[in-house]
């Protein structure tokens, strides 16, 4: 395994905790858990965007949900690869 390869594989790994750290938000049942939830997907979200920058690539957690959960896209993004308007 390269060095890029290694640092994709972290950059996967901080995706797959900030999508964990969005659903303990989502869950969070009162104000102290919201503020730490939040804290931690900041911190991951900060990782997931350096190691982007070193791999000079671009993730999309909104887009890695949204494939997760419907396997594909579902053609309602506004002006994306599946908007009628996209060329």
């Amino acid at each position: 395994m390269d060095i890029f390869e290694r640092i994709r594989f972290a950059r996967d790994e901080a995706l797959k905790a900030e999508r964990t750290e969005r659903q303990r938000l989502a869950e969070a049942d009162n104000a102290d858990l919201q503020r730490a939830a939040s804290v931690r997907l900041a911190t991951r979200q900060a990782v997931r965007e350096a190691l982007d920058d070193v791999l000079d690539e671009k993730s999309d957690p909104e887009a890695e949900l949204d494939g997760d959960a419907a396997g594909a896209s579902d053609g309602d993004d506004v002006g994306g690869q599946d908007s009628p308007t996209a060329q």
